[in-house]
């Protein structure tokens, strides 16, 4: 999907330039809609006398949106049009699925463009004096001819340096923004100014119906949100399987699919490194539901194959590594005759699964002491006593944490908070950003989450970021490159919503990460797949940076390089002392970060040949 919006006469060759770029996009035989002020196009398009649709939906509830209007719609957009005439912009909540709609109101003069509510289809906009301009990839609006401005956003890239991926509205470009999930942006032709409108966020409303409630009804409603996914693939006579990683989410998925359709095939990435191959809790998974298990081992000449791979999908940068993994087992579904798989994404995030919760607690545990004993006993006593030893190291380290506030303490581990910016980046770079401040959108969804819960504003958050802007990216996009589509049924808002009235003390109790989710899943998971930790896709990559000599040698040439883009933008030793702690500690911490500078190299190599600034 790819729209241009102007107060001015768009010129009638815009049209054929706007086609060409939708295709090199990936929407091949999409089609065409314009008007003298505005041209757009896609897939699937609807027009009529009042409005112009173009969609790109996976809707589960169609039935019940057929009963709202009066004859059945030749396609998706058809539909849009229908409930749109009828609802308005109370449209777009009575959908239950995936979607990015474009909604041309001809009579009111105004553009209106939709993402859902967990931006799984993601919308991007650039707005400048004369143009605007919305799609479903970046890649496709800096193409646009009529995109003039494409100056790389540095306070992007220390958010990209912190977090791995960049958290909406910002993207890598300072005139292009992503649309935050659950939200319209609409524009009308005499202002030609973007308004965001909020049509869904979560509630966090605690139901105090005890504990048996939640154990019956956790079951059933995760069931029944996989089913809908399920009916809705295999009507379109899709071949659907699913991700296996041996962790709680990915085996209930695996599991309920196999007692609603009979057969599944599910699949896994292994690594031949001690700690980081979790393939033994796959296989007892797919043993226990009897699924047709299929598994890969991910090795090192694969990641050196996937880095052109990754700088291709991602518009942006993109640091989180388990993306390699990821397109490799989806790879391998694609080979194995599957074209969707079901993952298990999002199910952390709203039934308390992420060790950082129970971190939290721990934290919270020093502001039990009496504040007075903290200030004026235990705080100066750790002030002056040395931290040579491990032990008094290791308090300090948790005093000074604890006395972080939310959300600071939440990222206190990131590299900008933890390094500080004048130890990672150049005074000249960061004169570009002035005293920008890498935490406050973070502060600012953690306050307007719409609870007073501690648990439940992170839990909120991970879902605004961590599922948004990186989980899901990883997964949809480089899934995608291998061919498959990808469904979530942890992120059907029906059970999200369900999720949200669940008390926090039965989601993380104690020490114990999702309580009531596992309580409620016992008869029906491994015994085995219960008790594990959390581990997921994760690639060694630290491990593999210090021992594998083609990775070593691959990314010391790219970033120690006199030739090295990025390297004006660090301090001068910064780079090389971070390859200095990751030899004498080995620390897949510094590995991390080493990956982070790895991508943004080889991303900004490939976009200096789009003029981009």
């Amino acid at each position: 999907m790819l729209g241009i919006a102007s107060q001015q006469q768009i010129d009638p060759g815009s049209a054929n330039s706007i086609l060409s770029v939708i295709d090199s996009s990936g929407d091949r035989g999409s089609t065409l809609i314009s008007n003298s002020w505005w041209v757009a196009g896609g897939a699937d398009v609807f027009e009529s006398e009042r409005i112009s649709v173009i969609s790109d939906m996976d809707i589960f509830n169609y039935p019940e949106l057929l009963r709202l209007i009066d004859n059945e719609p030749e396609n998706n957009a058809q539909l849009i049009n229908a409930l749109y005439l009828k609802y308005g912009l109370d449209t777009f909540e009575k959908l239950r699925g995936t979607f990015s709609i474009c909604v041309i109101d001809k009579n009111n003069r105004k553009i209106i463009v939709v993402t859902d509510r967990f931006g799984l289809k993601p919308v991007y906009y650039y707005w400048d004096s004369k143009y605007f301009i919305f799609g479903s990839r970046i890649k496709a609006i800096l193409s646009a001819p009529q995109t003039k401005h494409k100056e790389v956003n540095y306070e992007a890239l220390i958010d990209y340096i912190n977090f791995s991926a960049i958290p909406t509205p910002k993207t890598m470009f300072k005139d292009i923004k992503k649309l935050p999930p659950g939200n319209i942006v609409v524009v009308e032709k005499e202002s030609m100014t973007p308004r965001l409108i909020k049509y869904y966020d979560i509630e966090y409303t605690e139901m105090k119906s005890g504990e048996e409630y939640f154990l019956n009804k956790i079951p059933i409603t995760i069931e029944d949100s996989i089913k809908a996914i399920l009916d809705y693939e295999l009507s379109k006579g899709r071949n659907i399987g699913a991700f296996l990683s041996g962790g709680t989410d990915s085996s209930t998925i695996a599991g309920m699919m196999k007692k609603l359709n009979g057969h599944v095939k599910t699949f896994s990435i292994g690594f031949d490194e001690e700690g980081y191959n979790e393939l033994d809790y796959a296989r007892i998974a797919s043993k226990h539901f009897g699924t047709e298990h299929h598994e890969y081992m991910v090795t090192p000449e694969d990641v050196l194959k996937s880095l052109d791979i990754i700088v291709d999908v991602y518009d942006e940068p993109f640091g989180n590594s388990s993306a390699v993994p990821t397109y490799f087992c989806a790879r391998l579904a694609k080979e194995c005759g599957v074209d969707t798989l079901m993952a298990g994404d999002g199910g952390d995030e709203i039934f308390g699964g992420n060790e950082r919760y129970v971190a939290d607690n721990i934290f919270n545990i020093y502001h039990k002491i009496p504040y007075f004993l903290r200030r004026n006993l235990i705080e100066p006593l750790s002030s002056i006593m040395p931290s040579s030893f491990s032990v008094i190291d290791k308090g300090k380290k948790y005093i000074k944490r604890a006395n972080y506030p939310q959300p600071d303490r939440f990222y206190s581990y990131n590299p900008v908070t933890a390094f500080g910016r004048e130890e990672i980046f150049s005074q000249a770079f960061l004169e570009n950003i002035n005293e920008y401040d890498p935490l406050a959108w973070a502060r600012e969804l953690y306050s307007v989450a719409q609870t007073d819960d501690r648990l439940n504003k992170l839990l909120y958050l991970d879902m605004k970021f961590t599922i948004t802007d990186n989980d899901i990216r990883k997964v949809t996009d480089m899934s995608e490159k291998a061919g498959i589509r990808v469904c979530y049924p942890f992120l059907d808002y029906k059970l999200v919503d369900f999720a949200a009235t669940i008390p926090s003390d039965l989601k993380v109790k104690g020490a114990y990460l999702r309580y009531i989710y596992k309580k409620s899943l016992e008869d029906f998971l491994p015994r085995e797949i219960i008790k594990k930790k959390k581990h997921g896709f994760g690639l060694p990559i630290g491990l593999w940076i210090n021992k594998k000599q083609n990775i070593r040698s691959f990314v010391r040439e790219t970033l120690i390089d006199s030739d090295c883009v990025i390297s004006s933008f660090f301090n001068n030793n910064f780079m090389k002392n971070l390859f200095r702690l990751h030899d004498e500690t080995g620390a897949p911490y510094y590995g991390d970060i080493i990956w982070l500078l790895l991508i943004l190299e080889l991303w900004i190599r490939k976009y200096k040949s789009m003029n981009i600034t």
